[in-house]
Protein backbone atom coordinates (compact mmCIF):
# COMPACT_ATOMS: atom_id res chain seq x y z
CA UNK A 1 0.00 0.00 0.00
CA UNK A 2 2.49 2.61 1.05
CA UNK A 3 6.23 2.71 1.51
CA UNK A 4 7.02 0.89 4.79
CA UNK A 5 10.26 2.89 5.10
CA UNK A 6 8.58 6.31 4.83
CA UNK A 7 9.80 8.45 7.76
CA UNK A 8 6.57 10.49 7.87
CA UNK A 9 3.87 7.78 7.88
CA UNK A 10 5.85 4.59 8.74
CA UNK A 11 3.91 2.67 6.06
CA UNK A 12 0.41 3.66 7.16
CA UNK A 13 -0.30 5.97 4.20
CA UNK A 14 -1.52 8.80 6.40
CA UNK A 15 0.09 11.35 8.69
CA UNK A 16 -1.30 12.55 12.01
CA UNK A 17 -0.34 16.14 12.74
CA UNK A 18 0.50 17.31 16.30
CA UNK A 19 -2.78 19.26 16.41
CA UNK A 20 -4.78 16.08 15.74
CA UNK A 21 -5.50 16.54 12.03
CA UNK A 22 -4.99 13.50 9.80
CA UNK A 23 -4.15 13.60 6.08
CA UNK A 24 -2.73 11.52 3.27
CA UNK A 25 1.03 11.11 3.27
CA UNK A 26 1.92 13.39 0.38
CA UNK A 27 5.40 11.87 0.00
CA UNK A 28 3.98 8.37 -0.56
CA UNK A 29 1.31 9.76 -2.89
CA UNK A 30 3.91 11.65 -4.96
CA UNK A 31 6.24 8.68 -5.36
CA UNK A 32 3.39 6.35 -6.36
CA UNK A 33 3.52 4.14 -3.26
CA UNK A 34 -0.20 4.46 -2.49
CA UNK A 35 -2.50 2.11 -4.38
CA UNK A 36 -6.13 3.05 -3.81
CA UNK A 37 -7.44 1.02 -6.74
CA UNK A 38 -7.81 -2.26 -4.88
CA UNK A 39 -10.76 -4.44 -5.88
CA UNK A 40 -11.17 -5.47 -2.22
CA UNK A 41 -12.13 -2.40 -0.18
CA UNK A 42 -11.14 -4.11 3.08
CA UNK A 43 -7.51 -4.16 1.91
CA UNK A 44 -7.46 -0.72 0.27
CA UNK A 45 -7.25 1.26 3.51
CA UNK A 46 -9.93 3.66 2.25
CA UNK A 47 -12.70 4.60 4.67
CA UNK A 48 -16.10 4.90 3.01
Amino acid sequence: MSNPRCPKCQGRGYVKEPDGRVHTCWDCLNDGSLDNHSKDLKDSGIKV
